[in-house]
């Protein structure tokens, strides 16, 4: 794809040096992780890797030091997490499969994140089913997950999609979509467990909060409520760790739109953590998504909603965000149901597509995360 002049421009006078930088990209359905590379001076994004591995990751997350990449066995008969050795972007080694067990009995596993602090245990979560409950793995030397140290439970309602850790690693967040409930757990320093803080029902009824994130200052919380098509901030109190709402939404599908018609995904921090971001995605192939940027105070509050544009397509059950690891100018977008992946460039007041790559495999695209 052919930049705009102004991305061009953009590009040009970026004081980022052009540099290639790479992702991994999981899927829903099929079994492969994808390696893309950007090149961030000409504005071009390409496959370069097409790895076979045992199960789909719906989701994936890195380990603190890039040596290892963790995944959802999405495609396994019973709730399970993958985990593979990394040498490069493209030198992917499988290394284990650890069952969630316990009663953990979802069909699916859904959600994966990694510690990035010692003792670097893993979370997980499942969804579907019974998915009343969430997952700590431990490590080993290397960083490969070891075994299953607790199981732990939500409600009887609850479907957690999405977690969050704050910068110290001291408390974890849970968006509980089917439970409507925000839930906080302490972490315990020296095994990585968990024990329970506080629950928080969402907003209003059908809030269905999905994915949070904080910003590591560690005094908001922002909360992507799937049902309501909002993003929510909540402040969090110093000595508690708990969340409170702070009454302050931000739409992310235009106004006069039925939120029947979307469910909003994914909220994440910029590169500097100046900005944050957001999307949405429609339940219709013939309708748009949205993306969204906001800018925050030094200390995470949000100031101002900058832009909410239509993103190429609905998003299918993706228009999952991730931004960039190394500037605040780039985000990759994913799509799965026509099955791409999209960087997108920001000026400010707003954002466009400046480069694609179509990985048309009947599962891409899920999640993608930026290995360099």
């Amino acid at each position: 794809m052919r930049a705009s002049p102004s991305l061009a421009l953009l590009a040009a006078l970026s004081t980022v040096n052009a540099d290639l930088h790479h992702l991994i990209v999981g899927t829903f359905g099929t079994e492969n992780l994808y390696t893309l590379e950007f090149d961030d001076s000409a504005l071009t994004l390409n496959l370069i890797g097409n790895l076979s591995v045992p199960d789909a990751s719906s989701w994936l997350a890195l380990s603190h030091d890039k040596k290892n990449l963790y995944g959802t066995a999405y495609s396994a008969a019973s709730p399970a997490f993958v985990s593979y050795a990394l040498g490069n972007a493209t030198d992917i080694t499988y290394s284990t499969t650890i069952q969630s067990g316990g009663n953990c009995t979802s069909s699916k596993a859904i959600f994966v994140m990694a510690a990035t602090e010692s003792p670097y245990a893993v979370y997980g979560s499942p969804f579907s089913g019974t998915a009343d409950c969430g997952s700590v793995m431990s490590v080993d030397e290397n960083g490969v997950l070891s075994e299953l140290i607790q199981n732990y439970t939500y409600k009887s309602t609850s479907g957690v999609h999405g977690m969050a850790l704050n910068a110290e690693n001291s408390f974890l967040y849970s968006a509980d979509d089917t439970g409507n409930t925000l839930w906080t757990h302490s972490v315990n320093k020296t095994t990585g467990e968990l024990t329970y803080v506080a629950s928080l029902d969402g907003p209003v009824t059908g809030a269905d909060p999905r994915h949070v994130a904080v910003h590591p200052e560690g005094q908001y919380l922002y909360v992507i409520l799937e049902g309501a098509n909002e993003l929510a901030q909540y402040s969090i109190d110093q000595s508690t760790g708990i969340p409170s709402f702070d009454n302050v939404t931000f739409p992310l599908i235009p106004s006069g739109e039925a939120d029947s018609d979307y469910w909003s995904d994914e909220v994440a921090l910029s590169f500097s953590n100046t900005y944050l971001w957001a999307t949405s995605r429609s339940r219709s192939t013939n309708t748009t998504g949205y993306i969204s940027a906001f800018s925050l105070s030094s200390t995470g509050n949000i100031t101002s909603q900058l832009f909410l544009t239509p993103t190429t397509n609905s998003g299918g059950t993706a228009n999952s965000v991730a931004p960039s690891t190394f500037s605040d100018k780039y985000v990759a977008l994913t799509d799965s149901s026509l099955g791409f992946v999209e960087i997108w460039g920001f000026e400010g007041t707003n954002a466009s597509v400046v480069a694609r790559v179509d990985i048309e495999d009947g599962g891409c695209c899920a999640n993608a995360v930026w290995y360099s």
